[in-house]
C-alpha cells in the first residue's frame, strides 16, 4: 500500500507544479482566458489527486471511505487535515468548475483557486512527505 500512496503523491506533486505555474500566470495576467482555463483545469486535477491521496492514506490506516466528501470528513475527524470546511469548499469549487459552462460563474472562484485553495494544497503537499516517509 505504501507504494500506492507514494505513486499517488508523486502524481499529485507533478500536477501541483503545473498548478503552481498556472497560479503564477494568472497572477501576472488575470484577464487572459487561456490562463483561466489552465488554472481551473490544473486545480481540478490537483484537487482530485489530493483527496485520493487522503483516501489511500486513510485506507492504509484501516479506515475505509470512498466518496470525496466522506474522505474529507474522515480526514478532518482523524486530524489529518486541519480545515475540513475549506476542503469541502474546494470540493464544491471543483464540482462546479467541472460542470459549469458559464465563464462569469467560473471567474468568480478564480481568486479563491489562486489564493486560499492554492495555499491549502501547498500545505498539503508539504504534509504528504510524512505519509510514506
Amino acid at each position: 500500500m505504501v507504494g500506492r500512496i507514494q505513486n499517488r503523491i508523486e502524481n499529485f506533486n507533478s500536477f501541483f507544479l503545473i498548478f503552481s505555474d498556472a497560479v503564477t500566470a494568472y497572477k501576472k495576467n488575470s484577464t487572459d482566458i487561456l490562463t483561466h482555463m489552465a488554472l481551473i483545469q490544473s486545480f481540478e486535477v490537483c484537487f482530485e489527486l489530493a483527496w485520493k491521496v487522503l483516501k489511500d492514506y486513510l485506507d492504509f490506516n484501516g479506515i475505509k471511505v470512498y466518496l470525496p466528501k466522506e474522505v474529507i470528513k474522515e480526514a478532518f475527524a482523524s486530524e489529518i487535515i486541519q480545515n475540513g470546511q475549506l476542503w469541502i469548499d474546494m470540493l464544491k469549487a471543483r464540482n462546479s468548475t467541472s460542470h459549469e459552462y458559464n465563464f462569469d460563474k467560473v471567474n468568480e472562484i478564480l481568486p479563491d483557486v489562486a489564493g486560499i485553495y492554492f495555499d491549502e494544497l501547498s500545505r498539503f503537499k508539504e504534509q504528504t512527505e510524512e505519509f510514506y516517509g
